[in-house]
């Protein structure tokens, strides 16, 4: 009684981890009820006595067995055998239930392992996983502990969650827990092990490429579409193969893709098209049609699919974030990760009658965009070139488009039909009008610490230096630097030419009446600091933005002064480093803040960083109580 009173004292989460973790109940001699509900507010049974009705009825097909639920009411359970299938129900009063399949629990061998292996092929069970399960299958007759970790398996696997996440939109419902998995096992199987990789081309040699082969190997067409989900990044979408499909199956998979079809699967499968286009100019029909829907796809508008791709991203990811799934894995794979588990909860959406900007505005109701953000500003420590701010449906579309334009001057040589040339090659094309220069070539997701290949042009080096050492500073003397920032490979000692400079002219900057462009060459400058890793112009910045308060000409919300704030403190790589610096801006922020309202607000989501990443802590406490005395 003890025991059960202090576990009902913990947080549910923690409460249920204890639960399950069999050596914590083995050790302090636990024992433990389980009940199982059919459906949301179907009956409920006793685990033990429902599954020894279950092996009773398979073992006598075709004949009803009682089985008592938790109210006593009596439930006659039958089997019968349908093709090679046996199929459950449940019924009693006139209610009756379709139920799961329960043939692991029989006693005949061959009826477990037939179950199975027709089972792991239509989920595309991966094989150490299938083989595993076949051996113990092939052994004892399976425990009710065993059967419930089977189950647990199976539900653990992209094409599961994905057919439970289209029986919830059918019933126009989905639970957060079936929409974001919390289970580290299943994003290894959706896009693929992480290991000791560090860095995306390792992730990719090492995680991305094996899980793509496999599924590919297991079950070409179904592997095939579920691969494209990893497509968040053209050098992974490299790796799927369309030799071996038959081109019948081909032409159906992007036929369902062109309408049913996720923007990442969708972006994935062009570039795959376009690379193959000489030995399967089927696809040019199918390219078009994608790509076309990208450029004519307003972002502004609910109904966009790439504002439901966004709205999805940041659920996902925030919901990772607060689960602490994921937690010890570098920032690129969580996103990789949330990106490919929005793009499977789209397809469900597409393929349902569900209006996608009703899903769109109810995710965004959730108001979880916060935490997305602010783990954001966290992840820029690690990865400093993509910021959050990117997780725009703008933004997205831009990327995409800048993907396909890279993907077709690849292939130019195989791109054949005028109407397919006219939509993606030249400067006149309708690919090239559709966005705006330099959005289309701003890092990726997965790029925030991939360095540009591209050096900055001499020109534009030669005046960005002119500019830093004039006598006279103005905003545009940055802008040259800001704008290269995410664009070039900035030579070493950049960031500390405009750090030298700003210290030459005592952080005076003429022409900086303009608060919003004062706040963005800021802003800029704090991006130059965190990609280069300038933490001389990162202090700079900080004294910067001191004066211009003292001058009253910034004036900024906190919350915006210290997005500035973390973007600068991603200078410092070393956690200590970065906490401190982040921490004494912070500092000085929360003791500006003019109102208690004001004060009330940034408290609340100074405590929500820190709870993110607990090394702020230490450094953020005097804020914290400097705004709790102001605030209460």
């Amino acid at each position: 009684m003890l025991v059960e009173a202090v576990l009902n004292l913990l947080p549910p989460d923690i409460r249920h981890a204890l639960v399950e973790d069999k050596s914590f109940l083995e050790r302090l001699d636990i024992s433990t009820v389980i009940s199982v509900t059919l459906g949301k507010n179907g009956p409920s049974f006793l685990r033990d006595r429902l599954y020894d009705g279950m092996r009773n009825a398979i073992r006598n097909q075709g004949i009803a067995v009682t089985v008592q639920d938790q109210n006593d009411v009596a439930w006659e359970v039958l089997t019968q055998q349908q093709g090679e299938t046996l199929v459950f129900s449940i019924c009693a009063g006139g209610t009756r239930y379709s139920i799961m399949d329960y043939s692991a629990l029989a006693e005949d061998m061959t009826t477990r392992t037939d179950w199975f292996e027709k089972t792991a092929k239509e989920i595309n069970f991966d094989g150490a996983a299938t083989q595993n399960w076949l051996d113990n299958l092939r052994g004892a007759q399976l425990s009710n502990d065993n059967f419930d970790e089977l189950m647990k398996d199976i539900a653990q696997t992209p094409v599961s969650n994905y057919l439970t996440l289209q029986a919830g939109m059918e019933r126009g419902s989905a639970d957060v827990a079936t929409l974001v998995p919390h289970e580290l096992r299943y994003y290894e199987r959706l896009v693929g092990h992480l290991g000791s990789a560090m860095t995306v081309a390792e992730y990719i040699e090492t995680g991305a490429k094996p899980l793509i082969a496999g599924l590919q190997r297991r079950n070409d067409s179904q592997g095939f579409l579920y691969a494209l989900l990893t497509c968040s990044l053209g050098l992974i979408a490299e790796s799927i193969r369309i030799e071996d499909l038959g081109r019948e199956e081909l032409t159906h998979a992007y036929q369902w893709l062109s309408e049913h079809g996720d923007p990442i699967s969708r972006i994935g499968a062009v570039e795959v098209a376009l690379s193959h286009l000489d030995t399967h100019p089927e696809l040019a029909p199918f390219i078009e049609q994608i790509v076309e829907g990208f450029v004519t796809d307003d972002p502004e508008n609910d109904s966009s699919g790439f504002a439901l791709f966004c709205a999805m991203i940041v659920m996902v990811a925030s919901e990772l974030t607060r689960r602490h799934t994921l937690k010890n894995a570098p920032p690129f794979y969580r996103k990789h990760a949330a990106i490919a588990q929005a793009s499977l909860v789209i397809r469900a959406i597409n393929e349902s009658s569900i209006d996608p900007a009703s899903v769109t505005q109810w995710a965004q109701s959730l108001g979880l965009g916060h935490i997305f953000f602010l783990q954001g500003l966290i992840d820029l420590r690690s990865e400093p070139r993509w910021l959050p701010d990117f997780v725009s449906a703008d933004q997205l579309r831009a990327e995409f488009i800048g993907r396909i334009a890279n993907a077709a001057s690849r292939n130019e040589a195989k791109i054949q039909t005028e109407s397919l040339r006219a939509l993606l090659l030249g400067p006149d094309s309708t690919l090239a009008s559709a966005v705006r220069w330099p959005f289309p070539i701003l890092p990726g997701p997965l790029e925030g610490a991939i360095t540009p290949r591209l050096p900055i042009p001499d020109n534009v080096l030669n005046d960005v230096r002119s500019a830093l050492e004039a006598d006279r500073l103005e905003a545009n003397s940055f802008v040259g630097l800001v704008n290269a920032a995410l664009l070039f490979d900035l030579p070493e000692g950049q960031s500390n030419l405009a750090a030298a400079a700003l210290q030459r002219v005592k952080f005076s900057i003429e022409d900086a009446e303009d608060e919003s462009k004062t706040f963005g060459l800021i802003s800029g400058l704090a991006i130059v600091a965190a990609v280069t890793r300038g933490t001389d112009l990162a202090d700079a910045l900080r004294i910067l933005t001191r004066v211009l308060r003292h001058r009253k000409r910034l004036t900024a919300d906190p919350g915006n002064e210290m997005r500035i704030a973390m973007i600068a403190a991603a200078s410092f790589e070393i956690l200590e480093d970065w906490a401190r610096f982040a921490g004494e801006w912070i500092t000085e922020i929360a003791f500006k803040a003019e109102d208690k309202e004001t004060a009330k607000q940034f408290l609340l989501t100074l405590r929500r960083l820190v709870q993110l990443e607990p090394a702020l802590a230490r450094h953020c406490a005097v804020a914290d109580a400097a705004l709790a005395a102001f605030a209460f």
